[in-house]
């Protein structure tokens, strides 16, 4: 949405500050570090050109990622610009006065008008969906407050527990590769290719944990993802699987190279090992610290949820005599006018649009609804101390790990440096003379001290990245409290004239035309809480908002109906003369009409009152016969 200036402020304020500042501060460390393998490229590449450009390229790639990431730390604690149409509204906004902004929020919004009609008239929350595949259900089993939690929520959480879950499956399914090759199922070669089981399980332990750190997409804050049981299924069958499979594939081709089991295992001794037993057990480690921050975090936020769908309901009978455009009227310009918070206008989801169906003789009905809502404002969120330390935590823990990652970054462009030298070195010979000799050790221990770096680099930052979106997730969220009405009002109509000022000495005269009405009001208010996560940039707060929270709100009910009772009360059903002006033009006629016309006197009132005397006299003699 494009910002619109007012000189009211809605009092949201920037809650990126300090995310912003420590991320700047770890941008600009890796800044750093890109300019230091400049420098040392620009000074190494006369004498080894080879290893210039070997610093050159990761000097450009931190310098690169650097200032990316220090520009969106400075970014996040710059001045934050909210204006007078923030936040996006539930529905498709169909104020005329919104036009504009309507049109380029429409494709955040979470709910439509039909949908808000349901959820108050039904005393629901569609916002609650229920989980999707065996492992978010199970999920769901152990935690069920996690349902009424903002999607993005239920999501990392969701991601969370996958990741856990296919760990720990991965540790039996490595179990029952250690049995099925150690029990002799694989053959001859099943002892020989354990080793190498243990290096699938430490990869496959990384890109599972890599993969839990990615951001959170905004498309989670849509939906809620499937999490099935189709991987962990998958894992034991392999697992059972492809240890026989490869044990026959070792044996078959120790059989055609005519390599016996004892001269691979010493050839396999001399290579340097990498030990991955010890990445297994530090992913486990940072696993089990990671976990237990976001299920501190999660708990504390899961304190909060409070999932009523309640509505203060009316539904009353009213008899008055006004026009049935009237009553829509007053309602939009001044019962719901009179409720803006700020001067902001209302959100209107479903437009005031009475119908009246007029029939003969003056007769008829009417009805007409409308949806709206009171601008939002901010509603704190007050999760307590030891949610905002284990937040600082979890931000200032992933940007370490993030930090050490850069580290682990420079140590592995300067040992690419070395394995370089170590192959253009001439005293080595050719790369072919380096295989065929002795010397492939010593490159494969190069090598392997290359490695060993480039896995700790990539599990510091799995693990950092990990805890830095946990911790922006908790520092995003933003909850508004808001006022939700629902109006429906239908009923019946019918005409009559009313005359005043008809008697024989009158002047003037006031003719009407009197509308009854038998009008049946169905008004629904809702106090509702919605959520939303905010961002920084162009567009950091047009992100779908959701409900979370339906409270009674009986008071600003009965406000309501007081509004529209006093309005029908104080109608005028016959018009007058308000104007000094006019006034004084009826006086002036009737002071013509008194000149002009004969004042009666004493004994022509009493010949007047005889004649009628008379008159009803001669009246009632005749009524009977008229009933013959």
């Amino acid at each position: 949405m494009a910002f619109d200036y007012g000189s009211i402020d809605l009092g949201l304020k920037n809650p990126f500050k300090t995310e912003g500042t420590v991320t700047a501060i770890r941008g600009g460390l890796q800044t750093i570090s890109g300019l230091v393998l400049l420098i040392s490229a620009a000074a190494t590449v006369r004498q080894n050109a080879g290893a210039g450009w070997i610093l050159m390229a990761f000097g450009l790639y931190l310098l690169g990622a650097g200032i990316r990431v220090l520009a969106s730390g400075i970014y996040a604690v710059l001045r934050y610009f909210v204006g007078r149409n923030h936040p996006t509204s539930l529905a498709p906004n169909r104020s005329k006065s919104e036009s504009s902004t309507a049109k380029e929020e429409a494709a955040y919004v979470a709910y439509n008008a039909q949908q808000l009609e349901e959820m108050l008239i039904g005393r629901k929350n569609a916002t609650f969906t229920e989980p999707q595949g065996f492992l978010a259900r199970l999920l769901h089993t152990f935690v069920p407050k996690l349902l009424f939690m903002p999607y993005p929520v239920r999501n990392f959480a969701q991601r969370l527990f996958g990741a856990w879950t296919s760990t720990l499956f991965a540790l039996v399914a490595y179990a029952l590769v250690a049995f099925v090759s150690l029990a002799g199922f694989a053959g001859t070669a099943g002892e020989l290719l354990f080793p190498v089981y243990s290096v699938l399980l430490m990869v496959y332990l990384l890109v599972i944990w890599r993969r839990a750190g990615k951001p959170i997409q905004r498309s989670a804050e849509h939906n809620i993802e499937s999490l099935g049981g189709g991987t962990l299924s998958r894992a034991i069958t392999l697992a059972l699987i492809v240890p026989v499979l490869a044990g026959l594939f070792a044996s078959w081709m120790l059989t055609k190279s005519r390599m016996t089991p004892q001269q691979l295992d010493g050839f396999l001794a001399q290579v340097p090992n990498l030990n991955p037993g010890l990445y297994i057990v530090a992913a486990l480690l940072l696993g089990a610290a990671s976990g237990a921050l976001c299920f501190v975090l999660l708990r504390q936020r899961l304190a909060l949820a409070d999932p009523v769908a309640e509505v203060s309901e009316l539904r009353e009978n009213w008899q008055e005599s006004v026009h049935p455009n009237e009553i829509f009227i007053n309602l939009d310009n001044l019962v719901m006018a009179n409720r803006r918070y700020k001067e902001v206008p209302n959100r209107v989801y479903r437009e005031l649009d009475p119908q009246l169906q007029e029939q003969t003789d003056g007769k008829g009905g009417f009805r007409g609804e409308m949806i709206q809502e009171v601008q939002p404002r901010v509603k704190p969120m007050d999760l307590g101390e030891t949610f905002r330390k284990a937040r600082f935590a979890a931000l200032v823990a992933g940007n370490v790990l993030s930090a050490i990652a850069i580290a682990f970054t420079l140590m592995l462009a300067y040992k690419l440096v070395d394995i370089y030298s170590f192959i253009a070195s001439p005293a080595t010979g050719s790369f072919t003379q380096i295989l065929n000799s002795e010397q492939v050790f010593a490159l494969l221990g190069l090598g392997m001290s290359a490695l060993h770096i480039l896995l700790i680099g990539f599990l510091m930052k799995s693990f950092g990245q990990l805890l830095a979106n946990a911790a922006h997730l908790h520092f995003a969220e933003i909850q508004f409290e808001s006022l939700l009405v629902y109006f429906k009002c239908e009923g019946t109509f019918t005409e009559s004239k009313i005359s005043t000022g008809t008697g024989i000495h009158d002047s003037t005269r006031s003719e009407n035309t009197l509308v009854r009405c038998s009008i049946t009001p169905w008004v629904v208010v809702s106090r509702i809480v919605s959520s939303t996560f905010a961002s920084t940039g162009m567009k950091n707060l047009e992100h779908p908002r959701h409900i979370l929270e339906m409270h009674r709100d009986e008071r600003e009910l009965q406000s309501i109906k007081n509004d529209v009772v006093n309005f029908l009360k104080d109608r005028e059903s016959i018009a007058s003369i308000t104007s000094n002006r006019d006034l004084g033009n009826a006086s002036q006629i009737h002071q013509l009409n008194q000149q002009t016309r004969a004042m009666p006197t004493d004994h022509n009132l009493a010949q007047d009152e005889e004649a009628a005397g008379f008159l009803r006299k001669e009246a009632e003699t005749h009524l009977p016969d008229a009933d013959k």
